[in-house]
């Protein structure tokens, strides 16, 4: 089965189309392309197809409400936070071709297609595992209890009361298992969806914005068509790259294997040839060695969400970023020559909201200072303590202990 993804009509992008079709044709995990306004399914990958049990032809003549359960109204959910949004994650029950039904971790994400038509890519990760897992825990339990009243019916007539009291106490403990186990899915399912929308917002979306930045740059700039097309490739695959170290709940690797500062660096020079704005850093480049990988991630995605923010809402022509260690503490500071805004004036955007609970996560505070005309101010503070520090080395991009 040999997917179609659907080509560009700029014949300026060739390479660029190549690149994605191979990617998404590539790809582990089931994705389904579709027409944002109308639901139809333009594409789907071979393990889409595989997932569902449909040929690529038949997923073509459907549309993507065909694929989902929808009596809990958790798709009409979905497409109302996609809608809002402009991505979405929900747990959704999918119907394959023989009728049964696969619990699935379902991600969906706008983006603009040909003739500026708004698309939808949706991945869907297979949960039956998860659920096979707690079924057996079950199955367990209730041997258990099956085994531990046999033997007390075995007993002689006086050990008779004892089986009521094992059953009321086993009741008791499977009431209180079924609580926690709950408990704990709920909790662990909160955090997930936080996190992989944090990622989806901090990094992926970025990743995709800059590759469509390129693309840009490539259609009014003939003479570096070439290098920029090549540029837009590289982002594109990195965000697919990123895509799929999410489902294997993996760390990127761009801090790891460039240090926390190069990895700044890199970044805002890339900024610097697609904007008119001048991006200054002053960064202690010990910083790296010295914390751990987590951490370093983390401030490389607050600097990256502060200069998203700058970019899109400042009009900013100068930018400096500061990343020193002072007396018991780690300061960061990104200030800009930008329009500036109301700090106390409630914002829609999730961008500031993002970057205060990275920065709770490590006990973290965050101070802005801006106001209408004279820019902004955003540091960001960290207790130097034991949970910041590096206990690992590094070898080849893996952590040994």
């Amino acid at each position: 089965m040999k997917n179609k993804f659907p080509q560009h009509q700029d014949s300026m992008v060739p390479e660029f189309s190549h690149l994605h079709q191979k990617a998404f044709d590539k790809s582990f995990l089931p994705n389904i392309i579709s027409n944002v306004d109308s639901g139809r399914i333009i594409d789907a990958n071979q393990a889409a197809g595989k997932l569902l049990g449909y040929s690529h032809k038949a997923l073509l003549a459907k549309d993507l409400e065909n694929i989902f359960f929808n009596e809990d109204n958790h798709y009409s959910e979905l497409l109302l936070q996609r809608r809002l949004a402009g991505h979405a994650v929900g747990n959704l029950t999918a119907l394959k071709k023989n009728g049964k039904s696969l619990l699935c971790q379902t991600t969906s994400v706008i983006f603009t297609g040909d003739n500026h038509i708004q698309k939808a890519i949706t991945t869907l990760v297979d949960r039956t595992g998860t659920i096979r897992q707690q079924k057996l825990i079950d199955l367990t339990q209730e041997k258990k209890y099956a085994t531990a009243k046999r033997l007390a019916r075995s007993d002689s007539a006086a050990a008779l009361h004892r089986v009521d009291d094992l059953e009321h106490q086993l009741d008791e403990e499977i009431t209180t298992k079924e609580f926690q186990i709950a408990r704990a899915v709920i909790t662990a399912k909160e955090l997930e969806r936080s996190d992989l929308g944090k990622e989806l917002h901090d990094n992926v979306n970025q990743l995709l914005a800059a590759s469509r930045m390129f693309m840009d740059m490539a259609r009014r700039n003939r003479g570096k068509r070439d290098m920029y097309l090549s540029r837009s490739s590289e982002y594109t695959l990195t965000a697919i790259e990123e895509i799929r170290k999410l489902s294997k709940g993996l760390i990127t690797d761009v801090v790891i294997n460039l240090g926390l500062c190069d990895a700044i660096k890199h970044m805002t020079s890339d900024i610097m040839e697609a904007y008119p704005i001048k991006i200054s850093c002053r960064m202690d480049k010990n910083i790296h060695q010295r914390m751990h990988a987590k951490f370093n991630l983390n401030i490389f995605r607050i600097v990256q969400e502060q200069l998203n923010n700058i970019i899109k809402h400042a009009k900013a022509t100068i930018v400096s970023i500061n990343l020193f260690p002072h007396p018991g503490i780690i300061l960061v500071s990104i200030s800009d020559n930008g329009e500036g805004f109301d700090v106390n004036k409630k914002t829609k955007g999730i961008g500031i909201k993002n970057i205060k609970s990275r920065a709770a996560f490590y006990q973290g505070s965050v101070s802005l200072i801006s106001k209408k005309g004279k820019g902004c101010i955003l540091t960001v503070s960290f207790p130097d303590t034991e949970s910041l520090l590096n206990k690992t080395r590094v070898v080849n991009g893996a952590f040994l202990i």
